[in-house]
């Protein structure tokens, strides 16, 4: 449990059932002087903790409670008045949080945060004296290109690989997340990069790729060289070799209404799985074409979904 600092020196303050006295209020902060009030409102005589530095009275029992024990989900006063609910509001907000945070509450929580990811809480936002608006957008804006230089030696960079690529495994690739396109226009892209949209070759080759993009925190979803050229003809890459289906490429869907699903037994007897039972979750792509390009969707964890070709993605280029 974090020990606190000392809020005011004992010789400056006492406490009492009816008054707060100060010898130098000009320099009490209006926090210090709300939290102490609240602390000592009701009738019942305070201790002397004047003695003690990192303690102070309960205001319904003769005890001190140490500061680094309020607030802290626990009642130590007897009537519960170091949990008080608005004073602990003061408390968290101006001793508990780390320097350049700020206290967020919500749900009845409290806890402390970053300003950036303060103006960030939508659902619900955060309570308190903090307009969110009062985070420039402009400083929002440097946080993410700074986050963007971060990763720009892994994912266009490298000495072995032509400019714009890096290394994954033993291909050159060019993790163009900063861009989103159709999927034409990607593989446009990286053809003036001097390759073409990543094909997929094996299981390992696919498990290496999804670890690079989780590894560095990727959140883009990324255009495969993959497509359905026309509605029947089964699935491809770019050089007409067909794309496996199934587990453990394609991403698995679930929807609000669900469906049984049919096997077939070797001598091409197709019947209901599992006694017609109901399921929620489809894997792509499905019957119902939603899309005829590949992608890698950040939603399902990297896994190949069928998406509409217009749609706008990132490219994930392969150098030749």
């Amino acid at each position: 449990m974090l020990m606190l600092p000392r809020l005011i020196p004992s010789s400056h303050l006492s406490l009492t059932s009816t008054s707060v006295t100060m010898a130098s209020p000009s320099s009490t902060s209006p926090a210090l002087l709300l939290l102490f009030l609240l602390l000592s409102s009701v009738s019942a005589e305070a201790p002397d903790c004047a003695n003690k530095e990192d303690e102070i009275a309960c205001s319904s029992e003769d005890k001190c409670v140490k500061l680094s024990y309020m607030c802290d989900g626990e009642s130590d006063c007897a009537g519960g008045e170091d949990e008080d609910p608005d004073l602990c509001l003061v408390f968290k907000s101006h001793y508990r949080c780390e320097k350049e945070e700020v206290a967020c509450r919500r749900g009845g929580e409290l806890e402390c945060m970053g300003l950036r990811e303060y103006c960030q809480q939508v659902e619900p936002p955060c309570e308190g004296s903090l307009d969110p608006r009062m985070y420039p957008s402009w400083r929002m804006s440097e946080a993410l290109g700074e986050d963007l230089v971060a990763n720009l030696n892994n994912t266009f960079s490298h000495p072995d690989c032509p400019e714009m690529y890096t290394m994954v495994a033993d291909q050159c690739l060019s993790v163009f997340s900063v861009g989103k396109v159709s999927w034409g226009e990607a593989r446009a892209f990286c053809r003036v990069l001097g390759g073409d949209l990543l094909t997929l070759q094996s299981v390992e080759h696919f498990t290496t790729v999804l670890q690079h993009l989780q590894n560095h925190q990727l959140t883009s979803d990324f255009w495969l060289g993959g497509r359905q050229r026309e509605k029947g003809r089964g699935w491809a890459w770019l050089n007409d070799t067909p794309m496996v289906m199934g587990s453990p490429y394609w991403a698995v869907r679930r929807y609000d209404e669900c469906r049984a699903r049919n096997v077939t037994s070797a001598n091409m007897m197709t019947r209901a799985a599992n006694g017609s039972t109901c399921y929620h979750y489809r894997q792509a792509p499905e019957a119902e074409q939603l899309g005829y390009c590949a992608a890698l969707s950040y939603q399902h964890y990297f896994y190949i979904t069928d998406e509409d070709c217009l749609r706008q993605k990132s490219p994930l280029c392969v150098a030749d």
